[in-house]
Formats: structure tokens, C-alpha cells, sequence
């Protein structure tokens, strides 16, 4: 095992566990509230940094959306453990007595302690369910606490979803192992956190560097995700970090579009 944790994966490897698992079923795929979002095919759900507590006090961006499943298999991936992207009480709910929470390694035992039914892995390591392979790869949290990125799959369909990480040297290796990908979700708000004095530099990334990181990807459309919340002085977010990246999208060519919390769209093979 520890010479497993300590390489990339065989290229194509990824591409063949979710193919001998996954069927031709479209995926829905749904923005949720901040920074999640949900993938749905006929007979799983897997949530993404789900929240479906109101952590802004009746000012959610967007709008609060319900964190539901219909289907009977069910899953839930974490990005790391700050609470506007782990929810426990509401992963109980919507997992139930059968659903997981798949989870870096790193996580695991915090996770297992607030009751939740745990899958874990390494880095770089992929985990194969309900039509899906989940596999973390590298991320840089803002504050110096673990972190992670999940590449998604199902078929040919390849996601990747980056929690509110920093820009870090990581894009391009991950690029090799797994582009292209059918679409990125990358924080934008570049935001700016309370200290004495106020730091310039961002915790998150910036809409700039979002591009940058889904153009580095690969990816044939970029969704923005984690932003449209800032409460000075603690927390400032970028000017206009919606408008800001779909500019730079645009000027660079990227295929970009914005989903409100509760809209989604649909992947066929």
C-alpha cells in the first residue's frame, strides 16, 4: 500500500474502472448552495461539499437549496472539514442508514466521530461505487488544514471539483492522469480573510486563477462555484468575481457557464 500512496496512478487506469462500472445513463448534475453540487444518474446521487444549514442568517447566495436524493444508492464527498463545506447533520439525513461518506484518508477518523458511515482513501488512490470513481487529488487549503480535490467518473464523463482551494503547481499533474474533463467546478472569490492587519493575499483562489487552473485542466466548460458572500471586515471577497471570470473565460476562450444554486444541466456519454 505504501508504494501505492506514493505514485500517480497507470494513465488510463481511472478511465478503466469507471467504465467497467458505470452504464450510459445521462448525469444530471445540479449546483447546489456555495460550493456544492450534486451528480445524479438513474440509481445514485454522490454530493459534493453539500450544506443545507443556514450558515448566512437567511442571506445564502443564491439561495438555500434543499439536500434531497431519490435514489436508493447514495454518497457524499468532502473537500475538507470547514463547516460551509461539510454539514454533518445534513449528510446524516439525506444518507441515511446506507449511504457513505468518501473521504481522504486525513478525514477519516474526524468523520467516523460525528457518526457518519466512512469510506476512505489516499491521495491519488481511486474508489469505485455505484457507477462512480472518486479519486483525491492534491489541494491548498487557505488556512493551512487538509484539503483535497475530487476527480469524478462515470463512463467517459470525467468531473473535478476543487472545494475552495489556492492555486497551487498540482493543475497539470493532474491534467496528465485524468483530462479532459466534461466540466471543472473552481472557487472564484479570491477572498481576502481577518487579521491584524487585513492580509492581501487570498485564501481562495482568484477568478483569474480559476481559469488559469481549467485551462491548465483541460476542461471543456468551467462552473464557478464558492462565491456572492462577503462580509467585511472579516471576510472580502473579489470585486464582481462572477463578471470578472467569465471575462477572463471569454477573452481565453474557455467555455464558461454560471449555474444558480438549484440549476443544473445534463451530460450524455
Amino acid at each position: 500500500m505504501n508504494q501505492i500512496r506514493n505514485r500517480v496512478l497507470l494513465p488510463g487506469l481511472v478511465a478503466a474502472l469507471a467504465a467497467q462500472v458505470a452504464s450510459a445513463d445521462p448525469v444530471r448534475v445540479e449546483r447546489l448552495t456555495w460550493a456544492g453540487v450534486k451528480f445524479v444518474t438513474a440509481d445514485t446521487t454522490v454530493f459534493v461539499d453539500a450544506v443545507g444549514t443556514d450558515l448566512w442568517d437567511g442571506g445564502a447566495p443564491g439561495g438555500l437549496v434543499p439536500v434531497t436524493a431519490d435514489t436508493g444508492r447514495r454518497y457524499a464527498l468532502v473537500t475538507h472539514a470547514h463547516n460551509d463545506h461539510l454539514d454533518v447533520e445534513t449528510l446524516k439525513t439525506v444518507l441515511g442508514d446506507r449511504g457513505y461518506v468518501i473521504c481522504h484518508e486525513s478525514m477519516a477518523t474526524y468523520l467516523a466521530s460525528r457518526g457518519l458511515r466512512v469510506i476512505s482513501t489516499p491521495s491519488w488512490v481511486p474508489v469505485s461505487r455505484g457507477g462512480f470513481t472518486f479519486t483525491a487529488v492534491p489541494a491548498v487549503d487557505g488556512f493551512g488544514d487538509d484539503q483535497v480535490s475530487w476527480v469524478i467518473a462515470t463512463g467517459k464523463r470525467r468531473f473535478l471539483h476543487a472545494g475552495d482551494t489556492l492555486w497551487h503547481g498540482h493543475w497539470r499533474r493532474i491534467a496528465g492522469q485524468f483530462s479532459p474533463f466534461d466540466a471543472v467546478f473552481l472557487p472564484i472569490n479570491g477572498v481576502r480573510v481577518s487579521g491584524e492587519p487585513l492580509q492581501e493575499t487570498p485564501a481562495v483562489m482568484t477568478p483569474a486563477q480559476a481559469v488559469d487552473a481549467a485551462i491548465a485542466l483541460e476542461a471543456k466548460l468551467m462552473v464557478p462555484i464558492h462565491f456572492g458572500h462577503s462580509s467585511p471586515p472579516d471576510y472580502i471577497e473579489a470585486d464582481d468575481p462572477l463578471g470578472t471570470a467569465r471575462a477572463a473565460a471569454s477573452r481565453r476562450g474557455l467555455a464558461f457557464r454560471h449555474l444558480s444554486p438549484g440549476e443544473h444541466f445534463a451530460i450524455q456519454e
